[in-house]
């Protein structure tokens, strides 16, 4: 009886099973629906989906940018292709004549390079593909630079050796940029009256400096009584730091009377006025920096040596950046692959990591893959990890807020959301499959910066797979551990799991307000619901292929609000690189290069799409809106799933989707693609 009475604030959804041949094959979430029709739209702060939409580069609003070439990297010396000669100083000088607004290819090759290449202005880095185009550092950051790192933190694990440094900062490409932002500025203004999370409209003390169109950025200051960090956790902390603030809150102004400005997103906090609110124009020295179709490939002289012994193989730094992308990248043997911290509303996709190095004594070949702490409104998308587990997965810190994480695949190694401490909130993590979910939850930071999450953060689909992204064992079915049963935070306030798939009874303590949507079929004959004060239905176990519907909340929010098609889908990678720039003109990465390719007399190029085995026939060859027809039929695809969005799929969407309706793999590896 005490532990059913424990049970009190477990709120399981309502949710039906439709059997095959009776509308859709999924269940769906009551938050959601099947279009969305029941999602409240973030009415307050006491809900729990948010429209994760607006994150990623230019709100959602635009694609990633494709630019034809304005610059060519030409290291002259043919030795300087094959990896022999050291090209840092040429490469260098390319990229700083680069103009602003410029693209800047970096032909095929091995290219050696022996210190970071640094970025100071908006330009693209763009190579020719990950499998062509490589960036070969001769040693770690430790010995680029001579000297013990910024970075310096201890460890137990595996050994004593001592920190060099690089194992949470630096890259073998740097950004350096800052803030601009400034109370003093003549666009800011100080907010006058209060506003509630939910609303989408703020009362400023001058506005005259502002228009519609403006993007600005919302600051908030916690006060002596710390109510401001104790909002955004749900919670107390565990110990209280001195000049906490936020900053990375940005939204557009889409209406302006007076001095009330109307955006176009709603706030995720409360505005009180105790908080000193004021606003200005969202502005970072660099914006704009693009790196796209190239790798980083560390060679593997040693094993792992261990969390905090990094000696710096790192990737990229693209800290303090607006608008910035990293697109079809793959990383080798790294400690760190990609820092985009103290970042806005940027971009990370298509990005694969691998690892051919022994591990550490705990089975890790490097310390995060990708981290975007003190960051908001991030999109990080199609991230694929094959056979290489990080200490941190992903990692969000230090008021990470509003950021997507979707579309993740982990081949033969497990996957963590790490939540690094000082309240990250309201982050989604969303169509995310691993060879195992169980230690989802590990966290990283240290004991001053718990409890380890703040609140509103959201796990949707995200589960076991066969060892096939879209193929389930089992649904996430573990909790956050509580980190100091003397002082009982609430780990991860308003947490929602959806779906939630317990192997054993699972305790959630009276408090916590978490929302799991529960296979009931796996709940133990001895129950651990308790009828009258939790909300349960007896509900099948998804088949194999089934997850919750959407498969991605993320591109099911953004096709709401747009028409714009996301896709939800990732069975392998979509870089541009693949389209093979010597033998098909029509693809987007060779624009530049058309003249090129018609001088070498290509012959019977194909679009990828045309290039398709028999078995895609069908869907290949109809029209956009008999493909709509076809999948409504055979998924029951919403109504505003438009003809038009088909159309504008990518081609690993359309050939996953075609491969779904044959129930086969036909296209496995980009060779047999393209």
């Amino acid at each position: 009886d005490m532990f059913l009475r424990d049970m009190l604030c477990f709120m399981i959804s309502f949710a039906m099973l439709h059997t095959s041949g009776a509308g859709l094959p999924y269940v769906t979430s009551p938050l959601w629906g099947t279009s969305g029709e029941l999602w409240d739209g973030y009415a307050s702060v006491d809900s729990y989906l948010y429209d994760w939409s607006t994150s990623g580069y230019k709100y959602g609003e635009e694609r990633l940018p494709n630019e034809p070439v304005t610059d060519v990297f030409s290291p002259g010396d043919p030795g300087a292709l094959s990896g022999t000669l050291d090209v840092t100083a040429a490469l260098q000088e390319a990229v700083d004549n680069t103009p602003p607004g410029g693209v800047l290819r970096i032909p095929a090759g091995i290219y050696n390079i022996t210190k970071p290449i640094v970025i100071e202005q908006p330009i693209v880095i763009r190579g020719d593909g990950p499998e062509k185009t490589i960036l070969a550092p001769a040693h770690s950051l430790h010995v680029a630079h001579g000297e013990i790192g910024p970075c310096v933190a201890q460890s137990k694990a595996c050994g004593t050796q001592p920190s060099k440094g690089y194992g949470f900062c630096g890259g073998f490409i740097e950004l350096k940029s800052w803030t601009v932002a400034s109370q003093t500025s003549w666009k800011a203004s100080t907010i006058t009256a209060p506003q509630m999370a939910g609303d989408n409209t703020l009362t400023l003390k001058e506005a005259s400096a502002l228009n519609v169109g403006d993007s600005i950025r919302i600051v908030l200051t916690d006060n002596d009584n710390h109510t401001l960090i104790r909002h955004l956790l749900g919670q107390e902390p565990a110990a209280y730091h001195t000049d906490v603030y936020i900053n990375t809150f940005v939204a557009k102004i889409t209406q302006k009377t007076g001095n009330n400005v109307t955006l176009n997103r709603k706030l995720p906090f409360d505005v009180r006025l105790e908080w000193n609110p004021w606003v200005d124009e969202a502005k970072y020295k660099v914006m704009n920096v693009g790196l796209e179709y190239f790798a980083i490939r560390h060679e593997a002289a040693a094993a792992y040596p261990g969390h905090h012994k990094e000696f710096g193989y790192n990737g990229i730094d693209l800290a303090k950046c607006m608008y910035c992308w990293v697109r079809g990248v793959h990383i080798h043997n790294a400690d760190v692959g990609i820092l985009m911290t103290n970042s806005v509303l940027s971009t990370i996709t298509d990005v694969k990591f691998t690892s051919d190095r022994q591990p550490d004594c705990q089975g890790h070949h490097g310390h995060h893959a990708i981290d975007i702490s003190a960051s908001g409104s991030m999109l990080i998308q199609n991230i694929e990890f094959t056979k290489t587990a990080f200490v941190h997965g992903i990692t969000v810190m230090s008021l990470s807020h509003l950021n997507v994480i979707t579309g993740v695949y982990a081949e033969g190694c497990i996957f963590t959301g790490d939540h690094h401490g000082n309240a990250p909130f309201m982050n989604l993590w969303d169509n995310i499959s691993a060879s195992s979910v169980d230690r989802f939850f590990e966290y990283g930071g240290n004991n001053d910066v718990f409890p380890s999450s703040g609140r509103s953060e959201t796990a949707w689909n995200v589960y076991a797979n066969n060892g096939k992204h879209g193929e389930v064992v089992r649904f996430l079915g573990v909790l956050p551990k509580q980190q100091n049963p003397s002082r009982p935070w609430v780990p991860w306030g308003n947490l929602a799991v959806i779906p939630f798939q317990p192997s054993t009874p699972v305790a959630v303590p009276k408090g916590y307000r978490y929302y799991l949507h529960v296979f009931a079929d796996d709940l133990p004959s001895t129950g651990h619901l308790r009828e009258g004060q939790n909300q349960g239905l007896i509900m099948k176990t998804p088949a194999p292929l089934d997850t919750l519907s959407p498969t991605s909340l993320w591109a099911a929010q953004l096709l709401k609000r747009s028409g714009e098609f996301a896709p939800p889908f990732l069975d392998s990678n979509t870089w541009a690189l693949s389209c093979c720039c010597t033998s098909c003109p029509s693809c987007q990465c060779c624009k530049a290069d058309r003249a090129r390719i018609a001088s070498q007399n290509s012959t019977g190029c194909e679009t990828p799409w045309q290039k398709v085995s028999n078995e895609e026939q069908p869907l290949s060859n109809a029209t956009a809106a008999e493909v709509h027809a076809y999948l409504y039929q055979k998924y029951g695809l919403p109504p505003n799933y438009t003809a038009t969005a088909i159309e504008d799929m990518n081609y690993t969407a359309r050939r996953t989707l075609a491969a779904r309706i044959n129930e086969t793999e036909v296209i496995t590896t980009a060779d047999e693609v393209y």
